[in-house]
């Protein structure tokens, strides 16, 4: 029976491109990432994400405050975001 071997072959040597990558149009950039889900319009300073109709954001709180929103939120039944939208709202009313 006779023992078969794999040959061991060198990695193809890369060569730079010749040619320089094709020209985009300023407008078409400006498009492109104008269409991101992330991106900013010129003159806006919003930075959170939209997510349907509402922006979504980060926001940092104490751990206390937090355990204490959710204890009101859980009393009343809603989700920790829905009790906070919730208590802003009314706090805006006034």
């Amino acid at each position: 029976m006779k023992k078969e071997t794999s040959k061991i072959t060198k990695r193809p040597i890369l060569k730079a491109p010749t040619s320089p990558a094709p020209a985009v149009e300023d407008k078409e950039a400006e498009k492109f990432i104008g269409g991101a889900p992330d991106s900013v319009p010129t003159g806006d300073t919003r930075k959170g994400v939209i997510r349907g109709k509402r922006e979504q954001i980060s926001h940092t709180l104490p751990p206390d405050l937090l355990v204490k929103i959710d204890e009101r939120a859980n009393r009343i039944g809603l989700t920790r975001a829905g009790f906070i939208n919730f208590v802003i709202s009314e706090y805006l009313k006034q």
